[in-house]
């Protein structure tokens, strides 16, 4: 098993990887994870992944199951500092988590779903 720094690492690397569609698919799913409680777009997400599909997962699913698996396990200290770090990368990513977190909704418009579930390749 990977230790939690290799692990974050990953997630960085992979944060640095992703289209501003990718983060924003993500930021619910972070918000989720970081609120400690059940967001609407989270949970759509987490159906979407579990119905039989005829294809495999993209690899962004794959490395979104991956967080969820590994944010479960961190301690508060690595998931201050893996927040930290992706507030660095992207400020305008962290001010909409902080909003999500703080408010419950997101503010933008701009990547409306109608409600339905976004999942990138």
């Amino acid at each position: 098993m990977l230790s939690t720094e290799a692990q974050i690492r990953y997630l960085i690397q992979w944060f640095h990887e992703w289209s501003d569609l990718q983060r924003s698919d993500f930021l619910p799913i972070m918000a989720e994870k970081y609120a400690n409680k059940a967001y609407v777009n989270g949970i759509v997400n987490s159906i979407a992944n579990v119905n039989c599909r005829e294809k495999p997962m993209s690899l962004f699913e794959c490395r979104v199951k991956l967080f969820r698996e590994w944010f479960s396990q961190w301690n508060t200290e690595q998931k201050e500092n893996f927040l930290k770090q992706i507030s660095e990368i992207d400020s305008i990513f962290a001010e909409k988590l902080n909003a999500e977190l703080q408010n419950g909704v997101l503010n933008d418009s701009s990547h409306d779903t109608n409600g339905e579930a976004v999942l990138e390749d």
